[in-house]
């Protein structure tokens, strides 16, 4: 069968992509082998604009918020789903620094609406300093919005639990062949398994490992709460804590000294002597040295493009990125050139030009 798209990977950000073909009416396939321990899949959800440390707006953050907000709701009223709400979140202050900065931003125009004080005690969180609110602030079931297009996508032909091989694919009249099956187009999102994919492994990515923990609790209180690692309420008393960042830790299992960081954390805003720990999670975040997604059409073979590297970030930046790569495909638009892969074109390697050949039957 021949299919204009083949996409890589169905994480948020093939998920997200594949809803934006499927609106176009573009025909496509997936591949993907579910792997448990990617970011997506123990991705806790939350989306806001902020870089809550700095208490600004994070890179292109309104933009990003305002598109993917659109985006979910669109996406929930389509689907008549109910995988996205509004939820705001309270941000606990460790000092009266981190107060007064906070009052202080409160006061920027640019944060109006999104960000402000919280005025209302929040029991039994100790909040000695006092809390701010997240006004703009999300929450998407990931789990069940990505088993939903899994289960959707199954009915139309879709590739099942095959791991990616890009050994198999051909070039030929100006169409990829892979397994059975005929693309016009390759878009890559596989996350931190590109570094083990010769077409774009020349990339500078940097898994970031993180790790969660969902904990039973009888006394948080059922909001989102944010001490410099978020506590979400899941369902009746459960709760998921997260995470922690390390491009160091390249265990591929849980560790105890996750545990005990994210422990520390919360032990500053409740007695920890209240919960019990239920379960533990890891998974590796897909991120640039200059924080800054990968997008763009492969250097040397035409339409095999990339949609990357958006770390922790991918609910809210696949939307609007997924956006652009389309309409640089199909309507020319340039690729903003932060974005742009081609920043990194110096980087690519002897073996990735012989691989990039090969595909092509050089």
């Amino acid at each position: 069968m021949k299919y204009e798209f083949l996409i890589v990977g169905q994480g948020i950000t093939g998920s997200v992509l594949a809803t934006q073909l499927e609106k176009l009416t573009k025909t496509f396939k997936i591949v993907d082998d579910f792997n448990k321990n990617t970011s997506s899949r123990v991705a806790a959800g939350i989306m806001h604009p902020m870089s809550l440390k700095r208490v600004n707006l994070s890179w292109n953050g309104k933009d990003f918020y305002d598109f993917s907000d659109d985006f979910y709701k669109k996406f929930d009223s389509l689907n008549k789903t109910k995988f996205y709400k509004s939820c705001s979140m309270i941000r606990v202050f460790n000092s009266y620094q981190e107060q007064n900065n906070w009052i202080g931003r409160c006061s920027d125009i640019k944060l109006k609406g999104i960000i402000d004080l919280n005025h209302q005690k929040i029991d039994p969180i100790n909040d000695a300093f006092g809390s701010g609110e997240v006004l703009k602030s999300n929450h998407l079931n990931v789990n069940f919005f990505l088993k939903y297009l899994k289960n959707k996508y199954e009915t139309r032909n879709i590739l099942k639990k095959e791991k990616f091989n890009p050994l198999k694919i051909k070039l030929e009249n100006n169409m990829f062949y892979y397994g059975d099956d005929s693309f016009e187009n390759i878009i890559m999102c596989d996350g931190s398994s590109s570094l083990k994919n010769p077409i774009f492994d020349y990339l500078p990515m940097i898994p970031n490992k993180g790790e969660i923990m969902n904990i039973f609790s009888d006394v948080l209180p059922k909001k989102i709460i944010n001490c410099g690692v978020f506590c979400l309420p899941i369902k009746n008393k459960i709760f998921t804590v997260g995470s922690t960042y390390s491009n160091e830790d390249s265990k591929r299992h849980i560790t105890n000294n996750a545990k005990n960081y994210l422990l520390k954390k919360l032990s500053k805003i409740i007695n920890i002597d209240d919960i019990s720990i239920v379960d533990q999670s890891f998974g590796f975040r897909p991120t640039t040295p200059d924080r800054k997604p990968f997008i763009g059409e492969h250097p040397l073979i035409k339409n095999i493009y990339t949609l990357n590297g958006m770390g922790s970030k991918a609910l809210l930046m696949a939307p609007l990125l997924a956006k652009e790569l389309l309409d640089h495909i199909f309507n020319s638009k340039s690729i903003s050139p932060l974005v742009d892969i081609k920043r990194y074109s110096d980087k690519i390697k002897s073996d990735n030009k012989a691989f990039a050949k090969s595909i092509m039957g050089q």
